[in-house]
């Protein structure tokens, strides 16, 4: 094994071999090698059993600040006359620093105020506040903390929580060389060892009379993280081969619309709570100008007041353009699907979008105000609730997600409508993973479409918290090295 150690191993082990153990500094310096390379070699020879790598964690305290209570009580003490509290405020550079030294010295008795107008300020229990002094000078002092008494424990667990002590660990690493390594050393010789072959000995006719450098064919190879596709980036081109394996259409569109695309083409009244700013982002100042009430835009509007020609009632309200008007971001992905059902009208039909949504929502584990959303319509002859049912069933499937369950709810702008669920566990219950229905005619005929639109659109990044079993949308976007590298051991969660 001795010569067929890499040449960062040979020279590692030959300046441990002498020391015996060493902490990982003193190696470093005693092999003249960068820390990255001494690191790399300890990797192999602990490998192999030459080296035994230890580490341990010290804790000391370390004094931040002196607590602002000490220096008052100083203050008070040392003053060649009695102080009020307003002479007394005024030897503090912050007000706050003084009110919270102030009220901790006064609370703990160490210090009164004399009763009258003047409220002089006076020492009570100098032997209280010296218990404190005296754990600000042991930290000072470098005293450990396994050496305090309880009372002083105490009064450290206070003053970090006061942020005035902080603990700092320094972490040492320590390299011992085994029996095994010290034999590998001794018969290490470099002398007519050749590590790799190069051209110039090969030209040279160096090689001969010297070995080669054997190979170690059960050595560990060393871990490679190429360059890949974000995981969320990775499971969109998923979700789109899925549908485009289906015969649907990919929509592309613009991340801002009028409100009347995003709400009122889908009968979503204009005093609706979702259309308020604390749901929806609106561009200050800014609107579509060349909304007209005419043709579709009239339609719609005679729907939302009193039903047009759908045989419904609408809404029984007066419909404004100003507020139709308004442009916002898009807050679904349903907007790009009823702007395309506009403008083909066509009677069979297969589409969907796959993009960036934006919602004023209140960031935790299953809400982010900036996600993906895919959105998919069927337009056919015939289609209802069953084959809606139907083709969400295979759709989830294909997707690896056979447990997902459809529940009724309403939507203001399908009938029926059904939430897509799926049991997390993670999570251990079931979670909201996307709406769906059959558009109303209230949606449709206005646009010219007479014949039924299914219609659904859950969210991306609800369907990996199912795919990788996380419990934090959050994680998605987040840092974690280990998991964006490993993340493919994590799916089928």
């Amino acid at each position: 094994m001795s010569n067929a150690l890499h040449p960062l191993e040979r020279r590692v082990l030959a300046a441990l071999a002498p020391l015996g153990s060493a902490p990982f500094e003193a190696l470093v310096a005693a092999a003249s090698l960068n820390e990255d390379q001494v690191r790399r070699a300890l990797q192999w020879l602990a490998s192999k059993g030459l080296v035994s790598i230890g580490s341990s964690v010290e804790s000391r305290l370390e004094l931040v600040r002196e607590p602002p209570e000490l220096d008052l009580v100083h203050q008070v003490s040392q003053a060649p006359a009695p102080l009020t509290v307003g002479e007394l405020r005024g030897k503090f550079d912050s007000p706050d620093e003084f009110s919270a030294a102030f009220g901790r010295a006064r609370g703990s008795g160490w210090i009164k105020v004399d009763e009258g107008p003047a409220q002089v300020v006076r020492v009570a229990d100098a032997a209280g506040i010296e218990s404190l002094r005296s754990v600000v000078r042991s930290i000072a002092a470098g005293k450990a903390e396994d050496d305090m008494t309880s009372e002083e424990a105490g009064i450290v667990s206070d003053l970090l929580k006061r942020g005035l002590v902080r603990r700092v660990e320094t972490r040492t690493t320590t390299v011992a060389v085994t029996d095994k390594g010290r034999i590998s050393s001794s018969l290490a010789s470099d002398a007519h060892l050749i590590d790799r072959l190069t051209p110039d000995i090969l030209a040279s006719g160096t090689w001969r009379g010297r070995k080669l450098r054997p190979i170690d064919v059960e050595a560990k190879a060393p871990s490679f993280f190429p360059g890949r596709r974000h995981p969320v980036r990775d499971f969109i081109r998923e979700v789109r081969e899925v549908y485009l394996s289906m015969g649907f259409t990919e929509l592309q569109g613009d991340s801002v619309h009028s409100a009347f695309w995003n709400f009122d083409a889908l009968f979503i009244p204009q005093d609706h709570p979702g259309r308020e700013m604390q749901d929806t982002f609106y561009l200050d100042g800014l609107s579509d100008a060349a909304l007209k009430r005419s043709g579709v835009v009239a339609k719609v509007a005679s729907v939302h007041e009193d039903g047009w020609k759908t045989g419904s009632r609408g809404w029984g309200y007066r419909w404004r353009l100003e507020e139709a008007r308004r442009l916002v971001l898009r807050t679904h992905n349903t907007v790009l699907s009823v702007k395309a059902l506009s403008e083909t009208k066509e009677r069979e039909a297969r589409v969907f979008a796959v993009s960036k949504v934006y919602r004023n929502e209140n960031l935790d584990y299953k809400h982010l105000a900036e996600f993906y959303q895919m959105d998919g319509i069927m337009v056919g002859e015939g289609l209802n609730v069953r084959h809606l049912m139907g083709f969400l069933t295979e759709f989830y499937k294909k997707l690896g997600m056979a447990g997902v369950k459809l529940w009724p709810t309403y939507f203001p702008y399908t009938e029926p409508s059904l939430q897509v669920v799926g049991y997390s566990k993670a999570f251990k219950s079931w979670i909201e993973l996307g709406g769906s229905g059959v558009f109303r005619p209230e949606v449709t005929q206005p646009l010219g479409v007479r014949v039924p639109v299914l219609a659904w659109g859950p969210g991306i990044e609800r369907l990996m918290l199912m795919r990788f079993g996380l419990e934090d949308m959050r994680a998605l976007y987040g840092s974690d090295l280990s998991w964006l590298r490993n993340r493919g051991e994590l799916a089928g969660s």
